[in-house]
């Protein structure tokens, strides 16, 4: 099956009957993607630790189907996961939105808040991926679009909790998603995107939710063998992080293979 994508490309889908899995689907950007998601016609797997959040953004039922557990616990969310499939079938396209801030200076903050962000910002995508990704293997198709951030480049005091668990997730997209055989698999897609400041549960300020749902979409709807293992921001690739001289050789790479 292809159609035309949020980004304009062709898109490319599975004949059989697949779903889009949500995580942290109770509030802020996965609210928000959950429910367009849901607008424009597809089976949707709400993820959250709070069955009431998710309910509110959207009732469970015909191609709803709530996977109420924490993505830190493997095993409750495998559970979940799994009774969810079965109803809407396999994850075809995952948004991880999971994540946990509590702010706190380093030295003052309790070691289990620290913990707690470890296990919902970095081991919980791990669990996710490790949930999805066979299926989408063996299915030859799969997009997933993590959300992470920039602020590990600059670590606010009192952010150094959050900054440094969500920035660990640039090498595991990164090297996860080069470990699968783009040869055999050039339709199985994994990237990461910085939506930049969001109100919501974890900031007061920056763009709405809502706002940052076409680039979480252009993601999910890149065309067979695009991107896998980029960092994007605000609708385009970036490279975090990257030296002049090889931000110069890439270009001239690039100028070279047009």
């Amino acid at each position: 099956m292809s159609g035309a994508g949020a980004n304009g490309f062709a898109v490319h889908r599975p004949a059989e009957r697949t779903s889009a899995l949500v995580t942290g689907a109770g509030s802020g950007i996965g609210r928000a993607v959950a429910r367009a998601l849901h607008a424009r016609g597809e089976s949707v797997i709400l993820s959250g630790r709070r069955a009431a959040a998710l309910a509110e953004t959207l009732p469970e039922g015909g191609r709803v189907a709530h996977a109420v557990a924490d993505v830190a616990d493997r095993a409750s969310f495998g559970t979940a996961l799994a009774g969810a499939t079965a109803r809407l079938g396999p994850v075809g396209r995952a948004v991880l939105s999971a994540a946990l801030n509590t702010p706190g200076h380093f030295l003052d903050q309790p070691a289990e808040e620290f913990d707690a962000m470890v296990a919902a910002n970095f081991t919980g995508v791990a669990n996710c991926l490790r949930a999805i990704l066979p299926g989408m293997i063996e299915n030859r198709h799969g997009r997933v679009a993590v959300i992470g951030t920039l602020a590990d480049m600059n670590p606010l005091p009192g952010a150094v909790g959050y900054s440094a668990t969500k920035g660990a997730l640039h090498p595991l997209v990164r090297g996860v998603a080069g470990e699968i055989d783009r040869t055999r698999c050039p339709d199985v897609l994994l990237n990461e995107m910085n939506p930049g400041p969001v109100r919501g549960n974890m900031a007061g300020f920056g763009r709405r939710p809502e706002d940052v749902v076409p680039e979480v979409l252009a993601l999910l709807d890149l065309p067979s063998g695009g991107v896998s293992g980029g960092f994007f921001q605000y609708g385009r690739r970036i490279y975090p992080g990257e030296s002049w001289k090889r931000t110069i050789k890439r270009k001239l790479l690039r100028l070279v293979q047009a």
